[in-house]
């Protein structure tokens, strides 16, 4: 498929043919945002497939479309994905992305955005387009430039994710209340103890540790002496 789907203009006919081929990633989860860098995408393959990252898993379904996206209906039917295991927090947002397609009931272009809503009128699922990647790269990505994600967890006001990126590692915090992600890539100091892994945010105005057990408990995240639990 040639030029951008962001080109076309708002409510235009969208059939799956006109789709095939493009890639979506997530922005925003039935208005609760997303937790930050975590590659949740949305695919359109041959024949009503697709297919994506759920987050934590890969996965693909079967779509139906007819007629202008704008008016028809979007369906999707049961999604099939991997077992691999992540924290709760990525869990959890997979575990309601794949509900949430699996109650679209229509489909909807809004300049860079592709927009799927569900059955009750809630916010839909809000996503924008990747770029094509260059077939020699795309089987094929360097362990050096790879996101790869360490830990990611909920506190009760915020989530948090700690990640590597170009051979950095790097922290996110997520605002669940303020919807904001107030901290964002920000390089971490390492330090490894008996009992786990201690993480320290370089530059940041709080004094902040995320703390992660080598027993397997749930991480925390302490912020100016008081843990957000």
């Amino acid at each position: 498929m040639s030029g951008s789907m962001s080109e076309r203009s708002p409510n235009s006919v969208t059939t799956l043919a006109q789709l095939t081929g493009t890639e979506w990633l997530l922005e925003d989860l039935g208005g609760a945002g997303v937790i930050d860098n975590l590659q949740t995408t949305l695919r359109f393959d041959e024949a009503n497939r697709i297919s994506g990252r759920g987050g934590c898993n890969q996965y693909r379904g079967a779509a139906q479309l007819t007629g202008e996206a704008s008016e028809s209906p979007f369906t999707v039917g049961a999604v099939a994905s991997t077992r691999m295991m992540c924290s709760p927090a990525v869990m959890n947002q997979e575990t309601r992305y794949f509900q949430a397609l699996e109650k679209a009931q229509q489909i909807k272009l809004e300049g860079p955005y592709l927009l799927i809503y569900g059955e009750d009128g809630t916010a839909p699922l809000r996503f924008t387009q990747l770029e094509a990647q260059r077939e020699s790269t795309s089987e094929n990505t360097s362990e050096s430039t790879a996101d790869r994600t360490i830990v990611a967890f909920e506190g009760r006001r915020n989530a948090v994710r700690i990640f590597t990126q170009n051979g950095q590692t790097l922290i996110n915090v997520y605002d669940k209340q303020s919807r904001l992600t107030w901290m964002r890539a920000n390089p971490v100091a390492i330090e490894q103890t008996d009992a786990g892994t201690q993480y320290v945010p370089i530059r940041s105005e709080s004094q902040m540790t995320v703390f992660v057990p080598n027993s397997g408990e749930t991480p925390t995240l302490t912020i100016n002496g008081k843990v957000d639990r």
